[in-house]
């Protein structure tokens, strides 16, 4: 069970609760974000319930809502890809973020999140890489990532997916200006 709150970069990240569903659901059910993803059914309130039903006690996954300033802005996650592996045991985790406040989708704070989760992945658990799978004409997502560092490694489902790759040392290169840039103190 994922009790690890995360903090970094201006965010907060406060693992998922009963009482944030309500909010996930209506993001995720965005037809900016539903488009986005690799299922794009509108998921119902029974639905939602189920789901969080189920991942709130798994090793193999982790989520949280992202807080910003005291607003929650956005949902990210983790999940081990080595079967039956936690997420702090697995080498390898594919990871998973979307910002559901529309100011913040277009922003460098969109970085903060993702930024926040990626150190304490590698500082604290057995990570030695990121894997993500992105639909190939969501081109926001491909250039977010390779603002992190990730490269393509692959092309699965007859060009429609990509698979990218993000290494500890990718990550530290690329991510050097967006850290400093994040972690100077805000404006309050």
């Amino acid at each position: 069970m994922n009790n690890t709150i995360v903090t970094g970069y201006q965010v907060t990240l406060l693992p998922i609760a009963l009482e944030h569903q309500s909010l996930l659901r209506q993001w995720r059910n965005s037809p900016e974000i539903k488009q986005c993803m690799f299922s794009d059914e509108t998921i119902s309130d029974a639905q939602q319930l189920i789901w969080f039903e189920q991942v709130k006690e798994c090793e193999n996954q982790w989520h949280w809502i992202v807080s910003y300033r005291g607003t929650f802005i956005g949902s990210t996650n983790i999940k081990a890809t080595e079967e039956g592996a936690s997420v702090n045991e697995s080498p390898e985790l594919e990871a998973g973020l979307y910002i559901g406040e529309g100011r913040y989708k277009n922003n460098i704070l969109a970085f903060a999140p993702t930024l926040a989760m990626y150190d304490y992945c590698f500082e604290q658990f057995n990570t030695q890489h990121f894997k993500a799978r992105v639909k190939a004409t969501n081109s926001a997502a491909i250039h977010y990532n390779q603002k992190l560092g990730y490269k393509t490694i692959r092309t699965e489902e007859q060009g429609s997916v990509l698979e990218m790759l993000l290494t500890y040392n990718d990550y530290q290169s690329s991510t050097k200006m967006l850290k400093q840039y994040l972690s100077r103190s805000s404006k309050k």
